[in-house]
């Protein structure tokens, strides 16, 4: 009875703010009305220990839980003033909100994601010889036309220029191809090719490739139990507008006074049938938002978006994937653990890291970073900003710097790969790699590459 009264109470509160709220916002409409003002402390919607529990089948397909410690919803110190018709000014502290000990634990039927994606590497794999054997299939066909016979080898096709081996895909000489026609053509690594032995056929008679090692994987659906949790979100925000409703000099203006959201405790678990041995483990320590003393204006002159002051930053840290042992028996897979210096699957992010300051309606400051085991990345620029452009050509960089420090050995071998293909030499301070950009932010200049 205690409980029904209170929430009666309440109910009865929002009803009158709301009625307030309605009877001023069509009086502050009216241009003759004088001035007017509303204020409202609190208005919220808050849950407390909830818990959801199904339980439709007795092999648990079905069956899943919802738990939430707390859960609040709501806006602080609401001002609302009418100055005589010609302006509407607000305050508000919100949407702020406030979550606790979220947890999901339910049952699917979905697709075989670990063996999806094994075919799709091991396809990969094979990707050169496959796309080679739907080019030699045409040539094939082009040579019996012309000869009324099948070519003895390879080589046939090259003098008769029905294949380049100057173009893709036969200039990948890791791998060789040997005719058997009218049986099959087989392609083999060569020498060239560092990892182990490989070999693929194309069966003549019936068109297509017999032996694909990504036919071996079962692509049937199989249950995933996918745990989800958070341990507490926190967003608060304070904000200032300012509507000018003079028909001749209408502006919007928007005070961002503080804004932070933090995203903390988040982690996901996919165990597939059962098989928690065999589950992907992802978590995040933390994210978070801030934006502070942010201006923006809006005006009906040129209704054109102005931006006069304002810092962001965004902030993610200590990410990390857990790989199931699974995939990491997959020879790409292994290759790109390596070259990462990854050990035992578990990928780690440290920090990242992203800042924008925007000052003086002209200029701002851009930062970044990125940390991780393997790689370090740091940005700083500076940007002039052109009001009189549209926004994809209103801003230049200057006196910006990326330094890219590779710290994996696997990681420097693949920019130095990338070097030798394009034909680039990175500026360089010792191992760090160091560039500089200026010129328009959609298409800056970028000096330390020659």
């Amino acid at each position: 009875m205690f409980i029904n009264m209170r929430i009666y109470i309440r109910t009865k509160k929002i009803l009158q703010y709301g009625a307030v709220l309605s009877i001023f916002l069509s009086f502050s409409y009216n241009q003759e009305y004088p001035d007017a003002s509303l204020y409202l402390d609190q208005i919220f919607f808050q849950l407390n220990s909830l818990k959801i529990k199904s339980d439709l089948s007795d092999d648990s397909l079905s069956n899943g839980e919802f738990n939430l410690d707390l859960f609040k919803f709501g806006f602080d110190d609401i001002s609302i003033k009418n100055k005589k018709g010609s302006s509407i000014e607000l305050l508000i502290n919100g949407p702020n909100i406030n979550l606790e000990n979220l947890e999901i634990n339910t049952n699917y039927t979905l697709p075989n994601y670990y063996n999806l994606i094994l075919s799709d590497l091991s396809d990969n794999r094979y990707e050169t010889p496959m796309d080679g054997f739907e080019i030699l299939e045409k040539a094939v066909d082009a040579f019996i036309l012309k000869y009324g016979k099948y070519p003895k080898d390879y080589n046939d096709l090259v003098v008769e220029s029905l294949i380049n081996t100057s173009k893709y895909p036969f200039n990948q000489y890791e791998w060789s191809y040997n005719f058997v026609l009218p049986y099959h053509i087989a392609a083999i690594t060569t020498s060239m090719h560092k990892y182990p032995i490989k070999s693929i056929t194309f069966d003549w008679p019936t068109k297509s490739i017999i032996n694909k090692q990504s036919d071996q994987f079962d692509k049937n659906n199989i249950v995933w139990n996918i745990v989800f949790g958070i341990r507490d979100i926190k967003q608060n925000f304070l904000s200032d507008i300012k509507i000018n409703l003079a028909p001749d000099n209408y502006n919007f203006e928007f005070y961002q006074q503080s804004g932070k959201f933090d995203l903390s405790g988040v982690s996901i678990n996919a165990i597939p049938n059962n098989d928690i041995f065999d589950q992907t483990i992802f978590k995040l320590n933390k994210i978070s938002l801030e934006i502070n003393d942010l201006f923006f204006q809006l005006m009906k002159k040129n209704n054109k978006p102005n931006i006069q002051n304002g810092r962001a930053n965004f902030s993610v840290k200590n990410f990390e994937l857990k790989i199931p042992q699974k995939l990491l028996t997959d020879e790409t897979m292994k290759i790109i653990m390596q070259d990462l210096g990854v050990r035992n699957g578990l990928i780690r992010i440290r920090q990242l890291d992203f800042g924008m300051h925007f000052y003086d309606n002209e200029f701002g400051i851009i930062t970044a970073s990125f940390i991780s085991p393997f790689l370090k990345i740091n940005f700083n620029g500076q940007i002039s900003i052109d009001s009189k452009k549209d926004f994809q050509s209103s801003m230049d960089l200057f006196d910006s710097e990326l330094r890219i420090n590779p710290i994996s050995y696997g990681v420097r071998d693949m920019i130095r790969k990338w070097e030798l293909e394009n034909n680039k030499d990175l500026n360089r301070e010792g191992p760090v790699i160091v560039l500089k950009f200026s010129g328009p932010l959609s298409k800056p200049i970028i000096l330390g590459i020659d």
